[in-house]
C-alpha cells in the first residue's frame, strides 16, 4: 500500500557540492578570507605561472630548471617564484629555497625583477629592456633604480644620463657606476622641487602673516606701510637707473660717448629712451589723479 505522504513524490538526489571545500564548514569570515586567498592565488597562477597549475613539486622543478639558462629564464624563474611564495603552505617556501640552494634575498631581486618587467605598460619596450641588459646580473643592477626611472629607461631609452643602448657595452661595475649616477640626478631634482615647494609654502606664509598684520593695524599704520611699497619700489628704480659707469646711467653715457668718438648720431634714439621714461613716471603720477605737486630738487652735487 502506497504511503499518502510520499505518494506521487520522487526522491529528490543530493545537491552538488560549489566553490573550495571549506565553504560551509568555517565560520564565515574565515571562508572568507579563505577564498579571497584562493582567488589571489589563482589570480597569481594566471599571471606568472605560465598556465602551470600550482604544485610545490612542479613550480620546484621549474624554477630549478630555469635557473640553469639565460636572462628570460632568469624572469621566468621569477615568476615562478612569486606563485610558489604566495601559494605555499607555512614552512613550505622555507623548505622550497634549502632545496634550491637559494638565498631569500636571491629569491627577492628575482621576484622584484618578474614584477618590475610585468608592470611595464609596453611589451616591446621590455623586451628591448631585457636584451639590453642581456645578462641577469645586469637586470638586478638596473633593480636599483626607483620604479619610475625603471619605466622611464624602458619606455623612453634613457633615464638621468643612463641611456639603454648603451647597456649592452656597459661591463657590471660600468653599469652600476652609471645606475648610482642617474639616481643622484634624480635625487638632486627631487631637492630642487622640494626646496622650490618650501620657498613657495614661505612666501605662502609670509603672504598670510601680511595680511593679518594689515587687518589689524590702524589706518596711520596701514599708510606707513604703504608708503614702506613704494620707497622700496622707488629704491629698486633707482638702482636700475644705475652710476656713470652701470646700470641705463652708464649704458646711455657709453652710448653717447661711442658716437661722439665715431661722428654718429644717437640723439634720437636717446631721446625716444627718455620720452617713454618720463611717460612712464607721468603715467604713475596721473593714475587715479593724484595731486601730487612734482618740486624741483636741488643739486645736491652727489656723484652716483
Amino acid at each position: 500500500m502506497t504511503d499518502k505522504k510520499s505518494a506521487g513524490r520522487n526522491a529528490l538526489a543530493a545537491a552538488e557540492k560549489a566553490g573550495p571545500e571549506f565553504i560551509g564548514k568555517t565560520p564565515i569570515e574565515d571562508a572568507q578570507a579563505m577564498e579571497a586567498l584562493h582567488t589571489r592565488q589563482t589570480q597569481l597562477v594566471e599571471q606568472f605561472g605560465d598556465g602551470l597549475p600550482w604544485h610545490p613539486d612542479h613550480y620546484e622543478a621549474a624554477i630549478r630548471s630555469e635557473l640553469k639558462r639565460g636572462c628570460d629564464a632568469f624572469l621566468r624563474a621569477g615568476r615562478y617564484l612569486l606563485v610558489a611564495r604566495e601559494c605555499a603552505l607555512h614552512g613550505e617556501w622555507s623548505g622550497l629555497l634549502e632545496r634550491l640552494g637559494m638565498e631569500s634575498r636571491q629569491a627577492q631581486r628575482m621576484m622584484e625583477a618578474a614584477r618590475r618587467i610585468a608592470l611595464l605598460p609596453n611589451a616591446t619596450r621590455a623586451t628591448h629592456l631585457i636584451e639590453a641588459t642581456g645578462s641577469q646580473s645586469k637586470l638586478i643592477e638596473l633593480l636599483s633604480l626607483p620604479d619610475d626611472q625603471f619605466v622611464e629607461l624602458a619606455e623612453t631609452g634613457a633615464t638621468g644620463g643612463l641611456d639603454l643602448d648603451e647597456v649592452e657595452e656597459m661591463t657590471r661595475d660600468e653599469l652600476r657606476k652609471a645606475v648610482r649616477e642617474a639616481r643622484a640626478d634624480l635625487e638632486a631634482k627631487d631637492q630642487r622641487i622640494s626646496k622650490l615647494s618650501d620657498d613657495l609654502n614661505k612666501e605662502h606664509e609670509k603672504t598670510i602673516k601680511a595680511q593679518r598684520k594689515w587687518k589689524s593695524a590702524s589706518p596711520d599704520e596701514q599708510q606707513l606701510q604703504l608708503q614702506h611699497a613704494v620707497t622700496d619700489a622707488e629704491a629698486t628704480i633707482v638702482a636700475e637707473l644705475g652710476a656713470s659707469k652701470s646700470g641705463l646711467r652708464g649704458a646711455v653715457i657709453a652710448l653717447a660717448d661711442h658716437c661722439d668718438q665715431n661722428n654718429l648720431d644717437c640723439d634720437a634714439f636717446l631721446g625716444d629712451v627718455f620720452a617713454r621714461l618720463l611717460d612712464g613716471v607721468r603715467k604713475v603720477r596721473d593714475d587715479g589723479q593724484i595731486a601730487a605737486r612734482i618740486p624741483i630738487l636741488r643739486d645736491l652735487g652727489m656723484e652716483g
